[in-house]
């Protein structure tokens, strides 16, 4: 995830500089044939910035729902064990210890 990342801020900076320089040659009639490259440079770079992008986003996807998947998990695990958890509660509050405890 950290590549993308780096990927994803340096493919940024490309994307930037690419349309500051074809701001500029549009200023000059002169140079369409460099402004087209330049252009078709451009698209380059957003298409590949844009797939970066998607793959942070699947990425980013994966890691929530494992993360939800867990936390499933656990309130089912909670639940099954519900009236331990009251119990062991209620006696930490009272000031009852457990004979097990070790």
């Amino acid at each position: 995830m950290a590549a993308l990342i780096r990927e994803d801020s340096e493919l940024e900076q490309q994307t930037m500089l690419l349309a500051q320089r074809i701001s500029q040659l549009a200023r000059q009639t002169s140079k369409t044939e460099e402004l087209d490259n330049a252009k078709v440079e451009l698209k380059q770079v957003v298409t590949k910035h844009f797939d970066v992008r998607q793959k942070r986003r699947e990425l980013q996807i994966q890691r929530l729902e494992e993360e939800l998947k867990r936390l499933r998990e656990a309130v089912a695990k909670r639940n099954e064990s519900r009236d331990e958890i009251i119990s062991k509660r209620l006696a930490d509050l009272v000031g009852q210890r457990d004979e097990l405890e070790f």
